[in-house]
């Protein structure tokens, strides 16, 4: 995904807030943040919910304020949820010489881990996240219990890439928000509707508490970002390669109109990886959002599946 569109994206919670009223569901809970010190770092993340610890990592210069509200409140229900923001990225400090590569983000994930004492925690990553939860599972083999991938794409020679329209899409600055939103939230299964309820939700859950009012990336986290996950990441051959290695159970997840990381790229991780999961839903790029209340079934039932490890 472009790096315009993504910014775009992130910021689309003030633009499109006023159009649905959809407030979140804030109960009693407050996120807390806190700070953990990792590789020279301070990484944001607060946690929420009972149960096995979920560590949650979101994609492209998205912070933990912008998970969909209702995805986390229902993997609330079953998981203590630790949500953080990536190096750089929301209130996450970084260091002035770092080259950012998804590599170095999957050994700031198993950092956070260690520094929080997790043993073995589960593991779900969307988008990017998809990419570094698998570099953190094939550097740090000991450090996941379970792995969760949602729209992940397998890097190198193997990934199949957006079409030119798509991207040309992503990369015109002429486009309204209403067209780039559609290619994350496709006609097919209500479009832009569903964004704009979404952003709402997550503009409402920032002003009532329920998650960090945390929006911020700055030009040089998002350049940064954008070369870890476009060039450095379609020259690596090695992800792919390695992913055969993996030994832990892994549920690999797509929506059926993602335009951004084509479903098959989901099959092809998912063939590689021995004895792995793999779900389709009715959404796009950002289907986990628009259709949690199943995913997060789904996602139940294998994180608490007791099959043993391959």
């Amino acid at each position: 995904m472009s790096r315009k569109f993504l910014t775009s994206f992130a910021l689309a919670t003030a633009l499109l807030a006023g159009a649905v009223a959809a407030p979140a569901s804030a109960g009693d809970f407050k996120a807390e943040v806190k700070y953990a010190e990792v590789n020279g770092v301070k990484l944001a993340y607060y946690m929420r919910g009972q149960g096995k610890p979920l560590v949650m990592i979101n994609g492209f210069i998205s912070t933990m304020g912008l998970w969909d509200p209702l995805l986390v409140e229902d993997l609330s229900k079953s998981h203590q949820l630790i949500l953080f923001d990536n190096r750089g990225v929301g209130l996450s400090t970084d260091t002035a010489e770092n080259n950012t590569t998804i590599p170095q983000m999957a050994d700031d994930a198993a950092g956070l881990i260690a520094a929080l004492g997790l043993k073995q925690p589960d593991v779900l990553g969307w988008s990017m996240g998809a990419r570094i939860a698998q570099q953190l599972v094939i550097r740090h083999p000991d450090a996941v219990g379970k792995l969760v991938l949602a729209a992940p794409n397998p890097g190198g020679s193997h990934s199949v890439p957006a079409d030119k329209d798509v991207e040309d899409k992503l990369n015109d600055p002429a486009l309204p928000m209403e067209g780039k939103i559609g290619l994350v939230f496709p006609p097919e299964v209500g479009g832009v509707k569903a964004g704009q309820e979404i952003f709402a939700r997550i503009l409402e859950a920032g002003k009532n508490g329920t998650a960090p009012n945390d929006f911020v990336v700055s030009k040089r986290t998002t350049e940064r970002q954008d070369r870890a996950r476009t060039t450095l990441w379609r020259a690596d051959q090695s992800n792919f390669e390695n992913l055969k290695s993996v030994k832990i159970p892994v549920l690999v997840t797509d929506g059926r109109y993602d335009l951004i990381d084509k479903p098959v790229n989901a099959l092809i991780i998912a063939r590689q990886i021995p004895f792995a999961w793999l779900a389709y839903y009715d959404g796009g790029h950002a289907f986990l959002f628009q259709q949690h209340a199943q995913f997060t079934a789904t996602v139940d039932a294998f994180l608490q599946d007791p099959a043993p490890t391959p």
